[in-house]
Parts: C-alpha cells; sequence; structure tokens
C-alpha cells in the first residue's frame, strides 16, 4: 500500500505543480474536477495515507486519513489559494507596453547591434531590470540615462538621453 499512496502523491505533486506554475488556474464548471483540483487531492491523499501507513495504522485507517487529507487540501487549495491567486492576476493592470516613456539607467553595456541591461522604476513604483537594446550606432555605456521608446517580448527598446 506504500507504494500506492507515494505514488498518488509523486504524480499529484507534479501535476499540482504543472497546474499552477504552467496553466491558467480558472476553470469554468465543476472546479473540483479541475487539473488543480484533481492534483491537490491526490497529493493529499498520498501524504495522509503515507503518514497513516508509517505511523503503524491499519489500511483502512490510513485509507481514511488519506482520503481525508485529500478532501481537506483541496478544498483549501480552492477554498484559499485559488481565489487569492486569481485576486492577484486582476491586480496586474499593467503590462510591458506601459514601460515606454519611462526613463532609466544602463546597468550593463548596450553595444550596438547587441543587448544589455537596464534598471527603472515602473508605473507601480517596482524597481524593474530589463534587458535592452538600442538602435543607436553608439555604446551606452554603464550610468547612461535612457529613454524606454519601445518594447517587445524580449526587449525593451531604449535610446540615449542627451546630458544636460
Amino acid at each position: 500500500m506504500t507504494a500506492v499512496y507515494l505514488a498518488a502523491f509523486a504524480v499529484g505533486a507534479i501535476a499540482l505543480l504543472t497546474a499552477l506554475l504552467l496553466t491558467d488556474i480558472g476553470h469554468d464548471g465543476l472546479p473540483f474536477l479541475s487539473l488543480t483540483g484533481v492534483s491537490a487531492a491526490l497529493v493529499g491523499t498520498g501524504a495522509g495515507g503515507l503518514v497513516g501507513t508509517w505511523a503503524g495504522f491499519g489500511a483502512l485507517p490510513a485509507a481514511v486519513l488519506g482520503i481525508g487529507s485529500g478532501v481537506a487540501l483541496a478544498t483549501l487549495l480552492h477554498g484559499v489559494v485559488l481565489p487569492y491567486l486569481r485576486r492577484q492576476e486582476s491586480n496586474s493592470q499593467h503590462g510591458r507596453t506601459s514601460y515606454i516613456g519611462l526613463l532609466g539607467t544602463v546597468t550593463i553595456d548596450v553595444p550596438p547591434g547587441g543587448w544589455g541591461e537596464i534598471a527603472f522604476v515602473d508605473p507601480d513604483g517596482n524597481r524593474v531590470r530589463s534587458r535592452a537594446v538600442s538602435p543607436e550606432s553608439q555604446h551606452l555605456a554603464k550610468a547612461t540615462r535612457v529613454y524606454i521608446a519601445d518594447v517587445d517580448a524580449e526587449y525593451v527598446h531604449v535610446v540615449a538621453v542627451p546630458a544636460q
């Protein structure tokens, strides 16, 4: 029985990590039948069954502990954790396009035709470091003040701000 609980725990843990890190956490329909719900129940069942088996419980009490742990973990995930994550997701109103027009400072030199790094403060006041490229033919040295003119999926596109 230990092998069954261990397998349930391992498969559930991998599926839960995959569901939380790589997929959308929202689900239309029955939430306990979503990938996150089923994998959380597997993790809880495996963990509870393992603990019961290692504690010397019989097969039935270990199974009851495992199923109870699975239901508790799935309920906790859907009742507390996922609503919190969804609220945090909806708070992210600024995308990379909000960086356009901001000023930053070169932290790693930006060579012509290559990339470097800049640091700047986003609209929410957070310090951001991002890979940067420049269309200019001149080398942008460390501590050069730059203007973010455009963004794409990988880089912010910057131009040097003339010294005043």
